[in-house]
């Protein structure tokens, strides 16, 4: 399987570069960006969601988002859904993390960077 990882979280792209094997995407930019990179992506290249971004619940108002993408087959409607709900929910939510301080975004990474490690079983 080759994955493609689209991330904006700095801790997130630290993990992957020391990995083989993956395709790593870092968008200097917010969610909105991850999400446009995704879209992108998944016109360009035979891609799909390899891990739901919400985790089978809403949106998580956090300022960094780690997208998981496998090669080998076209993104499904469910998909192209799934990100576009994600990010309809996250410009809701933006408000509550556009002010946060650096301690409190320095916690969203770890998360984030948690998230990911589960996904990828690189724990």
């Amino acid at each position: 399987m080759s994955y493609i990882i689209l991330t904006n979280n700095p801790m997130v792209k630290e993990l992957i570069e020391s990995k083989t094997g993956y395709e790593l995407h870092f968008i200097d930019g917010g969610v909105q960006q991850v999400i446009s990179r995704c879209e992108e992506v998944f016109l360009k290249k035979n891609s799909h969601l390899a891990a739901d971004p919400m985790g089978g619940r809403r949106a998580r108002p956090f300022p960094y988002l780690t997208l998981i993408l496998e090669e080998g087959s076209e993104a499904s409607a469910a998909d192209w859904e799934r990100i576009a709900d994600y990010s309809v929910l996250d410009m809701g939510r933006r408000e509550k993390y556009e002010n946060n301080d650096d301690r409190l975004n320095k916690d969203f990474q770890v998360l984030d960077r948690s998230y990911t490690e589960t996904a990828l079983k690189l724990y």
